[in-house]
């Protein structure tokens, strides 16, 4: 297993804080951001945020393509404190792994989030591709497939049938958690690989469960600047 270096300085962008906001803050921020966008969508009258950009991002999220599958009005966030990398699926190719990489070693994010979405359409094309065992498909498509259709066969431990976009989303968020890039930063606790189920009608986020001793109240965190990683 390589231990991969860290960054040169100069690919980070100036100003940037030196230490990341506690990967336990954000995915938090993100729990109670959906809450606030799901609300909002119900009909609820609540205050406008604060709508001022900024300065660097505290999370991102990869999810799906599809139209209202992910983006920063999901959490409620002011303009560029999230970033968003939508594939078919989501899928992990190069240019999305690069783009995590690019987050979580020279941003300084504290959480990466695998968004799936219910009915996602990508995820049930890729899974019917891979079983049915069909002719190759053209362009990029076939490479794909593999990893659009990860975790989609997986079986809960009561055997009853499973829910292929959950099987998706865990599958890639273990993808993450065991990749050599991003393996210093996850096992020390600085960054977080979490994985979340969108419900296309509620627009509520169900966070998929996690280790015991990841977990941590809200009274325990260590605060940061809002000024510099949002609002």
């Amino acid at each position: 297993m390589a231990v991969p270096p860290s960054v040169p300085d100069w690919m980070r962008p100036e100003g940037l804080p030196t230490h990341r906001m506690p990967s336990a803050q954000a995915l938090q921020r993100l729990v109670a951001g959906n809450g606030r966008h799901r609300r909002e969508c119900a009909g609820e009258n609540l205050a406008p945020g604060d709508a001022a950009p900024a300065a660097f991002p505290f999370a991102l999220v990869v999810g799906c393509l599809e139209p209202g599958a992910a983006g920063e009005e999901l959490f409620a966030e002011r303009p560029g404190a999230i970033e968003c990398v939508r594939t078919a699926g989501p899928s992990l190719g190069a240019d999305t792994m690069a783009a995590i990489e690019y987050a979580a070693l020279v941003q300084n994010v504290g959480i990466v989030l695998v968004l799936g979405h219910r009915n996602c359409g990508a995820v049930t094309a890729a899974g019917n591709a891979r079983s049915a065992g069909r002719p190759p498909l053209p362009g990029a498509l076939g490479d794909w497939v593999p990893t659009a259709a990860a975790g989609t066969a997986a079986l809960p431990a009561d055997g009853a049938a499973a829910d292929p976009v959950t099987g998706h989303v865990r599958a890639l968020r273990a993808q993450l958690r065991g990749a050599d890039s991003l393996l210093t930063l996850t096992r020390s606790g600085q960054l977080k690989i979490a994985g979340g189920v969108l419900d296309d009608d509620t627009r509520g986020i169900d966070f998929l469960s996690d280790e015991p001793d990841e977990v941590v109240e809200a009274a325990e965190l260590p605060r940061t600047d809002p000024s510099r990683y949002g609002s």
